[in-house]
C-alpha cells in the first residue's frame, strides 16, 4: 500500500497552489528578458524541468539583485514541485529566506523531501512564530508544512495537534483531513479515522476517492479486511491513482481473506481495461501471487495481453509474468522460451536481468549446465539483488562443470552482493573447500576461516568435512570432532550425517570414504548549330551523380581541342574543372581553374576562378598545396575596395589555419572578419562560428577557451539578423560544450531556445531537431523522465521527419519508467 508519509497529500497539493501563485503575482517574469519569456513558455508547455533550468541559467547571469530574489523564489518552487530537493536546497542558500517567507516555506517543503524533518519543522516554526508569512504565504498552510515535519520525525502526537489548531473553515480543511486521518492510522486509531472520514465532505472528486482510500485503509490497517475490501470497492475512479490504489487494495484484501479468485477475477477486470497506471507493476506482482495461491490452470489472459500491440506497457509485463507462469505450471520449455523472447525484446528493461535468473536456473535444473551458466553471466549495471542470484547461479553451474575455484568465487561475491544468500554461499563454499583441499582441510586457511565465521549450517558443515578429513588420515582428533558437530549442529540432517560417519569410523578404524550477438530539349533546339550542340551535350551528360564525372570529363576536353576559341570555351573550362574535382582529381581542377583566372585576369569572373583554384588546391591537404592555397588566397583579397569574395577568401584562410595546426594564425582572421564592417550577416555568422570552433579545440588543452567558444556562439545565437540556421547551429553546440563544462541547465536552456526559436520565416529543421533531440537526451540523463516524454511529444505533434523517432523515445521510456497519462 502507499506510504503516506514526509510532505503527505497536503504538501502535493500546497505545491501546486502555491506555484500558481508565485507565477500569477510576479507580473515581471514575463517582462524582464527572453530567457524568463523562455522559462514560462516550458512551464506552459508543462516542462518545469527545464523551466527550472532557464531560470537557473538566468540567475547565475542576473546582477540586479531585486530581480535576483524574484528569480531564486521561482527556481526553488519549481525545484521542489520537481522533486528536484537538494538542488532547491543548494539555491535557496543563497538568498537570505529571513526576508523572503515564501523562499524559507519553499525550503523548508525541500528540507522535507530530504527526510530532514527537524530543519523542516525549525523554518516552519520560525514562518509561524514571524507571522510575516506575506500575502501569498497562509498561515494555515505553513501549519500543514509543520504538521508534516513532525510526522515525520516519528510524532504523530504533535502533528495531529497542530492540525486541530486550524479552523475548520479554513480554505485548506480539505488537505488538513487527509494529514488527520494519516496521523491518526499511525497511532493505530482506526475507528477514529472512519469517523473523521464520514463526518467530512470533500468538495473535490479527487478529494471524495482520497476519502473512501483513507476508509479503506484504516480499516485494512484494523485487520478488518471485509470492510476494507467494501471501502476499496466503492472508491471514486477520479484519478489514475485512486483507481489503480483502490484496485491494489482489493486485491491484497482478497489474498489476506485467502480468496484468491476475487482477487484474480478484479485484477484481471482492470488490467483488461488498461494500458498503463500508477501501479501497474505492483498490480502484476500481485495477480501473479494469486494465480500461485489459487493454481491457475492456464496462463491464456496474459498471453492475449502480451501480444496486444497497442498496449505495449501492459503487453511488457504481461509478456514477464505469462513465462513465469508457465515455468510455475511446470511447463519449463515454453517458459524458457517465452523468457528469452522477452530478454530479446526488453533487452535494457529491468525485468529483463530478472528473466535471465529465472532462465538460468531453470536450465541449470534442467541439466542444461553450459546454457544455463550462458544466461547467468554478470550484468554490472543490475541491482546487486540481481547479481547475487547471478553469481550464486554461476558459481553452482562452476561447480558441476568442476571449476571450483571459479565457483568459489562467484559464491564469495553473492554473499558479499546480498547478505540473504551468504548461508546458501558460503555453504556451497565449504562444499568446495572440501574437494579442493581434501587431505588437508585441518591446515586450511579457508576452511578455518569459515568455521571461525560461526555462520550456522556453512560452518557446521565445514566442520564436520574436517573431521572426516582427519578421519581419512586415521587421525584420532577427526572422531572427537566429529563428536561435536554431533552434538552441537543445529541441522538434525548434519547431526545424523556426522553419527553415521562416526560409526562408520569406529567400524573401520577411521578409513571411511566419502564421494561435487533529369537539357535533352535543348540540344534538340540547337540541332543546326553544332558547336552549341555539343557545349550543350556536356551539360546533358551531368545528372547530378558522381559516376557523371568521367563522360562530362571526356567530353570537356575533346570540346576545348576541338573549339579551343569558343565563345562556350570559358563555361566549358569551368564544367570541367567541376567534374575534375568532383572526380576527386583536384590538381588536374587546379589547373582548369587557374587557366580560367588567368584568361579572366583583373575580371571578377576571373578572381572567382582563382578563388575556386585555391580551394582545389586546399583539396588536397598536403603542405606544399595548402601553401599554394593560401597564397592563391591572398591573390583574390588583395583589392582595395573588398567584396564579399575578399571575405569568403579570408574565411577561407582561417580553415587552412587551422589545418595546419595554426589556431592562433586562424583566430587573428576570424577577428578581423568579425570587426571589419564590409562582411555581410552570413559571412559574419561563418566567421563568428569558426572562431568558436577553433577556440573550441584549444579547450582541448586550455579549458579556459571553452568559455570564449561558448562567448562567440553565444553572439550569433542573440543576435536576431543572424539566418536561424546559423543561430540554431551556435545554441546546439554552445549547450554541447557547456554539458562537458558541467553546465548542465545553461545547456538544457540553449537546446530549448533552439527548439523554440520561430520557424515562420525561415523552415530550419536540421538544427531545431537536433536542439530537440539533445535536450530531450539530457533530460534523459537527468531521469526527468516525464519532462523527455512531454519534450518528445512536442517533437511528434510538430509532424516531422524526425517525428517516429520521437515516438519511438516515447514509448521507450514509458516502458522502462512506469510512466503513464493522466
Amino acid at each position: 500500500m502507499r506510504a503516506l508519509t514526509g510532505m503527505g497529500l497536503a504538501g502535493v497539493f500546497f505545491g501546486t497552489f502555491l506555484l500558481n501563485a508565485l507565477a500569477a503575482n510576479e507580473p515581471d517574469v514575463k517582462t524582464t528578458s527572453v530567457t524568463s519569456d523562455l522559462a514560462n513558455q516550458a512551464l506552459g508547455e508543462n516542462l518545469p524541468q527545464i523551466s527550472a533550468a532557464v531560470l537557473r541559467t538566468q540567475l547565475q547571469q542576473e546582477q540586479d539583485s531585486a530581480r535576483k530574489e524574484v528569480l531564486t523564489r521561482r527556481l526553488v518552487a519549481l525545484l521542489v514541485a520537481g522533486g528536484r530537493y537538494d538542488e532547491a536546497l543548494a539555491v535557496s542558500t543563497t538568498a537570505d529566506t529571513v526576508k523572503d517567507p515564501i523562499l524559507a516555506y519553499w525550503k523548508a517543503q525541500a528540507l522535507l523531501g530530504t527526510g530532514d524533518y527537524a530543519g523542516a519543522r525549525d523554518l516552519f516554526t520560525s514562518l509561524l512564530e514571524s507571522k510575516n508569512s506575506g500575502a501569498d504565504l497562509k498561515t494555515d498552510q505553513v501549519s500543514l508544512g509543520l504538521a508534516c515535519a513532525l510526522r515525520g520525525e516519528g510524532k504523530p502526537v504533535e502533528a495531529l495537534k497542530i492540525l486541530q489548531s486550524i479552523p475548520s473553515g479554513s480554505p485548506f480543511a480539505e488537505d488538513v483531513a487527509f494529514e488527520k486521518g494519516v496521523d491518526l492510522i499511525l497511532l493505530g486509531r482506526t475507528e477514529e479515522v472512519i469517523s473523521l472520514v464520514e463526518s467530512f465532505k470533500p468538495a473535490s472528486e479527487e478529494g471524495k476517492a482520497m476519502a473512501l482510500y483513507l476508509k479503506a485503509l484504516a480499516a485494512w490497517h484494523a485487520g478488518n479486511i471485509s470492510d476494507a475490501q467494501k471501502y476499496f470497492a466503492k472508491v471514486p475512479q477520479s484519478t489514475p491513482w485512486s483507481t489503480a490504489a483502490a484496485t491494489l487494495g482489493g486485491g491484497l484484501c482478497a489474498s489476506a481473506a485467502q480468496r484468491p479468485q476475487e482477487g484474480i477475477d478484479l485484477l484481471e477486470k482492470h488490467l483488461d481495461s488498461v494500458n498503463d497506471d500508477p501501479l501497474i507493476g505492483q498490480q502484476f506482482r500481485l495477480l501473479d501471487q494469486l494465480y500461485a495461491e489459487g493454481s491457475a490452470p492456464d496462463t491464456a489472459l496474459l498471453q492475449k495481453w502480451a501480444e496486444d500491440a497497442s498496449h505495449p506497457v501492459r503487453a511488457r509485463l504481461a509478456a514477464f509474468f505469462e513465462a513465469k507462469g508457465e515455468l510455475r505450471l511446470h511447463h519449463p520449455e515454453g517458459g524458457e522460451a517465452l523468457l528469452d523472447a522477452f530478454i530479446r525484446k526488453y533487452s535494457d528493461d529491468p525485468l529483463a536481468d530478472q528473466a535471465r535468473v529465472m532462465l538460468s536456473a531453470s536450465r541449470l535444473q534442467r541439466g542444461l549446465v553450459e546454457d544455463a551458466r550462458g544466461w547467468a553471466m554478470d550484468r554490472p549495471a543490475a541491482p546487486a539483488v540481481i547479481r547475487a542470484k547471478l553469481a550464486y547461479l554461476r558459481g553452482l553451474t562452476s561447480a558441476s562443470l568442476g571449476r571450483s575455484e571459479e565457483a568459489k568465487s562467484d559464491f564469495q561475491l553473492a554473499a558479499s552482493l546480498d547478505p540473504t544468500l551468504a548461508t546458501d554461499a558460503l555453504f556451497n563454499q565449504a562444499v568446495l573447500i572440501a574437494k579442493i583441499d581434501r587431505g588437508k582441510l585441518d591446515a586450511s586457511a579457508a576452511a578455518k576461516e569459515l568455521v571461525s565465521l560461526n555462520a550456522g549450517a556453512p560452518s557446521q558443515e565445514m566442520k564436520f568435512q574436517i573431521a572426516l578429513d582427519l578421519a581419512r588420515r586415521g587421525e584420532a582428533t577427526g572422531m572427537a570432532l566429529m563428536g561435536e558437530v554431533a552434538d552441537q549442529s543445529s541441522d538434525p540432517v548434519l547431526k545424523s550425517r556426522a553419527r553415521l560417519a562416526a560409526a562408520e569410523w569406529n567400524m573401520k578404524s577411521g578409513k571411511g570414504d566419502v564421494a561435487d550477438q533529369d537539357l535533352a530539349k535543348a540540344v534538340h533546339d540547337n540541332s543546326n548549330d553544332p558547336e552549341r550542340e555539343e557545349y550543350l551535350a556536356i551539360f546533358l551528360k551531368d545528372t547530378g551523380k558522381r559516376t557523371d564525372a568521367p563522360g562530362v570529363i571526356t567530353a570537356a576536353k575533346a570540346f576545348l581541342q576541338a573549339h579551343p576559341d569558343s565563345p562556350f570555351g570559358s563555361e566549358v573550362r569551368l564544367k570541367l574543372a567541376e567534374a575534375l574535382l568532383a572526380s576527386g582529381d583536384v590538381q588536374g581542377a587546379r589547373v582548369e581553374f587557374e587557366q580560367l583566372a588567368l584568361s579572366g585576369s583583373g575580371t571578377e569572373a576571373g578572381r572567382r576562378a582563382l578563388f575556386l583554384a585555391a580551394q582545389s588546391a586546399a583539396r588536397a591537404m598536403d603542405p606544399s598545396s595548402i601553401n599554394d592555397s593560401l597564397l592563391l588566397l591572398d591573390r583574390v583579397a588583395e583589392t582595395d575596395t573588398p567584396d564579399q569574395l575578399v571575405w569568403q577568401a579570408r574565411l577561407q584562410q582561417g580553415a587552412l589555419k587551422n589545418a595546419q595546426n595554426l589556431p592562433q594564425e586562424a583566430l587573428v582572421i576570424y577577428d578581423k572578419i568579425i570587426s571589419s564592417p564590409g562582411p555581410d550577416v552570413e559571412l559574419r555568422a561563418a566567421a563568428l562560428m569558426a572562431r568558436g570552433d577553433t577556440l573550441h579545440q584549444l579547450g582541448a588543452r586550455d579549458p579556459a577557451q571553452e568559455e570564449e567558444a561558448v562567448k562567440s556562439w553565444q553572439q550569433i545565437a542573440a543576435d536576431p539578423s543572424m539566418p536561424l540556421r546559423w543561430r540554431n547551429q551556435a545554441l546546439c553546440k554552445s549547450g554541447m560544450v557547456l554539458e562537458k563544462l558541467g553546465q548542465g541547465d545553461a545547456a538544457l536552456a540553449d537546446y530549448y531556445q533552439a527548439f523554440k526559436n520561430s520557424r515562420t520565416e525561415e523552415p530550419e529543421l536540421l538544427w531545431h531537431d537536433k536542439a530537440a533531440f539533445a535536450a530531450g537526451r539530457l533530460l534523459e540523463a537527468r531521469k526527468q523522465w516525464k519532462d523527455a516524454v512531454t519534450l518528445y511529444g512536442e517533437i511528434v505533434s510538430e509532424g516531422g521527419s524526425r517525428g517516429e523517432e520521437a515516438k519511438a523515445r516515447i514509448s521507450k521510456l514509458r516502458l522502462e519508467n512506469f510512466l503513464w497519462e493522466n
